[in-house]
């Protein structure tokens, strides 16, 4: 049996409010230190036999079904084996991208 482990984390580009929110708990519970936080994923894939293709079919699982390609990378750790290999989309540059802010239409008062 093999023991494949996957972290998951957002691009180094991409915002994280969920991050942002730790670290203002932290922040106010007493650890002023705090800079930043990243919150991700990891995951322990337990795996019976292997094949040829075993690890590119995993890495293709944990591009199409674990990670979003757009907005995270992944790392594939095979415990077995002490490999660490980076997801392809780590190595790409990022390009930074500013989206337009949405205007919303607020509702005027009836008086």
């Amino acid at each position: 049996m093999m023991k494949a482990k996957v972290i998951v984390m957002p691009k180094a580009a991409v915002l994280d409010p969920q991050g942002n929110a730790v670290r203002d708990a932290m922040r106010h519970l007493g650890m002023p230190e705090v800079r930043s936080v990243r919150i991700g994923k990891y995951m322990e894939i337990d795996i019976e036999g292997q094949n040829g293709d075993f690890e590119s079919r995993l890495h293709r699982l944990c591009r199409d079904l674990l990670s979003n390609p757009v907005i995270e990378d992944y790392e594939l750790q095979n415990a077995d084996r002490g490999n660490n290999k980076k997801t392809p989309n780590a190595q790409r540059p990022t390009p930074n991208v500013q989206h337009p802010k949405r205007k919303t239409k607020r509702k005027r008062k009836s008086s």
